[in-house]
């Protein structure tokens, strides 16, 4: 079961790091959650540092067997990680929850969770994942367009009622990967699609021109169908950039 083991620490520098070096030593097991309090040079995407004070954020680090999945369906890993962290946060509140590709967890235009998932390669296989989550419980001043569970509902949940919330979700999404549900998962994934069917502003990071798209899903292997003038076009991961859409919208306490 994932998260049945917990290991709680005080502070460390990132919980992803410490859980690589746990199964480098042969100690880590499947489904274990290593729980932080203080992270201080916890990793984003692209390089940028989360980093969590007390109980303002929520920070843990899950390891994932994936040895029966083949190279060519990690990407539903990705799907069913981002599915479960949105549903933990939808539990939280009544606002939409959204997953903006591939995997950032938005409430309007503003981040509430964001996913770091690094795969453990032995013999050409990939055996398994260590997946960090963090999520804002309470505000994040330092991010403009970052919101928290507290602005939302008005309270701020612990941090093992989080954690409760977050396996169970993890443990149904992961299901659907054993089971090889791939079509399902991505049609579920592709329901809460972030700005999925309207039209947005978007830069390409080659080329740092604005221009208007329509994001319309994923592909088989999860790139992002863009529809540009009538025509969809693919793109990889960090190829698009975002920003223009972001911090946009109102914070809707107590709603």
């Amino acid at each position: 079961m994932i998260g049945q083991q917990i290991i709680q620490i005080h502070e460390v520098d990132s919980t992803n790091n410490y859980a690589a070096k746990l199964l480098s030593e042969g100690k880590l097991a499947h489904g274990t959650v290593i729980l932080a309090e203080h992270q201080t040079a916890g990793r984003g995407q692209r390089g940028r540092n989360w980093q969590s004070v007390g109980s303002k954020q929520f920070t843990g680090t899950y390891f994932l067997k994936t040895d029966f999945l083949s190279v060519d369906h990690l990407c539903y890993l990705n799907m069913g990680i981002a599915l479960a962290v949105r549903g933990m946060i939808q539990s939280f509140t009544r606002k939409q929850v959204s997953i903006k590709w591939p995997n950032d967890i938005f409430i309007d235009s503003h981040k509430i969770a964001g996913i770091l998932i690094e795969t453990n390669w032995k013999n050409g296989r990939v055996e398994g994942a260590i997946v960090g989550i963090g999520a804002n419980i309470s505000p994040v001043r330092s991010v403009g367009y970052a919101t928290s569970l507290e602005e939302l509902s008005g309270k701020s949940p612990e941090i093992l009622s989080v954690l409760d919330e977050l396996s169970k979700q993890m443990n149904e999404f992961y299901h659907y990967l054993q089971q090889s549900d791939f079509n399902n998962l991505k049609s579920i994934y592709e329901s809460f699609l972030w700005k999925k069917d309207e039209e947005i502003v978007l830069e390409e990071r080659q080329n740092p021109v604005p221009f208007k798209g329509i994001i319309r899903g994923v592909d088989q292997i999860g790139n992002l169908l863009l529809e540009r003038d009538g025509v969809i076009t693919v793109y990889h991961n960090q190829e698009l950039n975002f920003e223009a859409n972001y911090g946009k919208g109102l914070r809707m306490p107590n709603s």
